[in-house]
């Protein structure tokens, strides 16, 4: 359910840009890309892919990239599934907590959860923020194919 997949693919260099070259896929992989979606970033029916430029490689040559694809279901979890069960378990609490509100149980009900939800938004985006640090390389050229030998 979380797994994540990596994918190698042939491509030829269209244009380079400073740090960014722009490669066109060779032949995508059918069978392998009706359920994926690590080309995601393909907007037009060349297949064309943004990724980071090496040194040693010139328009026209023909690449390998690793493409690395996320679950997304990690994602879901995060958005939606934590934030609604701190709701739930912080009303579970301002129920039994008497120190907020001591005489009004639905207050402390709604103040319970409304303190969770917070506290879990903010546990999210510090742990969004940690993970943006980190960076990882989604797309990346792993060779250069020049006809016989490949280069790392």
């Amino acid at each position: 359910m979380f797994n994540q997949r990596d994918i190698v693919e042939k491509g030829i260099i269209k244009h380079i840009n400073g740090n960014h070259t722009t490669v066109e896929i060779v032949r995508p992989n059918v069978n392998k890309c009706k359920n994926c979606s690590a080309c995601a970033g393909i907007g037009n029916k060349q297949n064309l892919l943004d990724v980071d430029t090496i040194p040693g490689v010139s328009i026209g040559q023909q690449v390998t990239l690793y493409i690395h694809q996320n679950s997304p279901y990690k994602s879901i979890l995060l958005l939606f599934v934590v934030p609604l069960v701190s709701l739930l378990i912080g009303s579970l609490l301002g129920q039994k907590t008497h120190a907020i509100y001591p005489g009004s149980e639905n207050l402390r009900v709604v103040c319970g959860g409304f303190i969770f939800f917070l506290l879990s938004i903010m546990f999210i985006s510090l742990y969004d923020k940690k993970i943006r640090s980190k960076k990882p390389v989604r797309r990346r050229i792993i060779s250069v194919d020049d006809g016989n030998s490949a280069v790392q």
